[in-house]
């Protein structure tokens, strides 16, 4: 459930049948980073899988935990799932940037298979103890959980900084071994929502992260920062990066690119117009994560 397999003529859905870490590391071996695209109904939702089966690669669709709150747990899951019957290419369903425990156990129990706890507001002991128990929660069902440390600038979900807090080695070392995540996103210099000036990434630590096998390393923030530092972040071999922003306003300004015109009341001309144009987005930033493009 809520992570298809294309095998050449069905779709197999059995966690257990396939760790979901390998995919991340099978990305990092064919020199690319794997794209997570934040969406937020249905319309987004088709628009990566159809991005997805164009570039032949696998990817993650991400819902926030406000977005999963406001549709509901069972809502959000039938939702991905309707969508998933047009996958061509491996899709993972993910939770974005959950503070709530209990929402992130109300997902595992309905079939998700990735969570994000986002704990990097609290004091390190309390993010890993909480970290840790979503670990321990998901274990016997097969899931991928992914944590945090340090502070990244802007809002996402609520979750407000105005000033970033760059992640140690220690303290992000300290926090893999303690939690038992799966994948690790530290604060590395990125930023959530736009950009405002020049962005400064620490690619040593990532380096350092990936030397010592604290990994796979996941970069939030992904919306801005450009081909060149895309293409280096695949490079140094991050096996994932979020993108949120952009397809939000891929949505917004091809609604009112289509509404300024003379209304058309036909909803679903314009619906295809709005699939079309976030799945451009998508596919741009797809080809921005491939390091042999």
């Amino acid at each position: 459930m809520l992570y298809s397999v294309y095998t050449g003529t069905t779709y197999r859905r059995d966690p257990m049948q396939h760790n979901l870490v390998d995919t991340y590391h099978l990305a990092v071996d064919h020199h690319y980073a794997l794209g997570a695209f934040n969406v937020f109904n249905m319309l987004t939702a088709e628009a990566v899988v159809l991005a997805s089966n164009e570039m032949k690669i696998p990817t993650i669709i991400q819902m926030s935990a406000s977005t999963v709150k406001s549709l509901g747990v069972r809502k959000a899951t039938m939702m991905i799932e309707t969508v998933l019957v047009n996958a061509e290419q491996q899709i993972m369903l993910h939770l974005d940037h959950c503070t709530d425990i209990n929402l992130a156990k109300k997902c595992i129990d309905a079939g998700w298979k990735s969570i994000m706890f986002d704990g990097s507001h609290l004091p390190l002991d309390e993010n890993i103890r909480l970290s840790r128990e979503i670990v321990e929660y998901g274990r016997d069902k097969g899931v991928l959980v992914e944590g945090e440390v340090g502070v990244i600038l802007g809002v996402d979900d609520g979750i407000s900084s105005d000033h970033a807090i760059s992640a140690t080695f220690d303290e992000v070392a300290r926090y893999f071994k303690e939690t038992g995540v799966n994948t690790i996103a530290p604060s590395i210099g990125t930023a959530h929502g736009l950009y405002q000036g020049t962005c400064e990434i620490n690619y040593d630590l990532i380096k350092q992260l990936i030397d010592n096998q604290i990994e796979p390393v996941v970069v939030h923030g992904g919306t801005g920062l450009g081909e060149d530092i895309f293409k280096k972040l695949v490079h140094l071999k991050v096996a994932k990066i979020n993108v949120s922003t952009a397809l939000k306003h891929a949505y917004l300004d091809a609604m009112k690119v289509l509404t300024s015109s003379e209304l058309v009341y036909e909803p679903m001309v314009y619906d295809k117009k709005i699939v079309e144009a976030v799945k451009q987005v998508v596919l741009e930033h797809m080809r921005y994560f491939n390091g042999n493009s």
